[in-house]
């Protein structure tokens, strides 16, 4: 009897310091730490499929797709679209459509008148009578056919000089018109406000107005046209 008693209290004893030997492994649970510094960034993770593609956008502007020289040329043109340029009343042509009687005190602008203003310029006076015998005062207003019986190119010893006058026309009339801005601006004059040029590709004088449209071009119901002298060389 002895024997078992004292073997139960062995297993006894045994199994407290099993007991006992788990206890102090694990120990009590204890209040929670603070946490610790983040470990390193994982790598990142393989990209996602594609999505599906969206709609397409609106056209870009017209001229996108132009070549350089293309470019330069639509620039060049817009720059020329923005000067500004004085607006013409109408387009003369012919002598009188310029050279009329506009106040018959002075004369102006009659042909006398404008070859009067210039000879006083000068000190000088200019005649009053055509060699025709034709009234040239300031307030006549004549021809120019009239002005040519004197302002004609001379030829021979008369050469660069009018038949009569001391100027032929072509002389004073180029370079007065051609560096009168009133008459390139104003007007917008140049070569065929005072000629034209007939079918065998000489000029001739347009002693006449001249009925002609907003580009200069000649009434067609009015040809050849009335007034256009050959210019006769010496």
């Amino acid at each position: 009897m002895l024997k078992k008693l004292l073997y139960l209290t062995a297993i006894f004893l045994f199994a407290g310091l099993v007991v006992a030997a788990c206890t102090g492994a694990t120990g009590a649970v204890g209040p929670a730490g603070s946490p610790g510094p983040a470990g390193p960034q994982g790598e990142p993770g393989p990209a996602g499929p594609a999505g599906s593609a969206g709609p397409a956008g609106p056209a870009g502007p017209v001229g996108a797709s132009l070549t350089m020289t293309e470019t330069q040329a639509l620039e060049k043109a817009g720059s020329l679209a923005a000067i500004q340029f004085p607006v013409l009343d109408e387009v003369r042509r012919g002598c009188p459509a310029c050279h009329v009687l506009v106040d018959p005190e002075t004369g102006g602008y009659t042909l006398p008148f404008e070859a009067e203003e210039r000879a006083k310029a000068r000190g000088e006076e200019h005649p009053q009578t055509a060699p025709d015998g034709t009234s040239i005062k300031p307030t006549d207003d004549v021809s120019v056919t009239v002005c040519l019986q004197c302002h004609a190119s001379g030829s021979g010893d008369r050469a660069g000089m009018g038949v009569i006058a001391p100027l032929s026309l072509r002389d004073i009339v180029h370079p007065a018109h051609m560096s009168s801005q009133y008459f390139k601006l104003h007007y917008g004059g140049n070569c065929f406000t005072c000629h034209n040029v007939n079918g065998e590709g000489g000029w001739e004088i347009l002693t006449e107005k001249v009925d002609v449209n907003e580009k200069g071009v000649p009434n067609p119901d009015s040809l050849p046209i009335p007034g256009a002298v050959p210019v006769v060389e010496p």
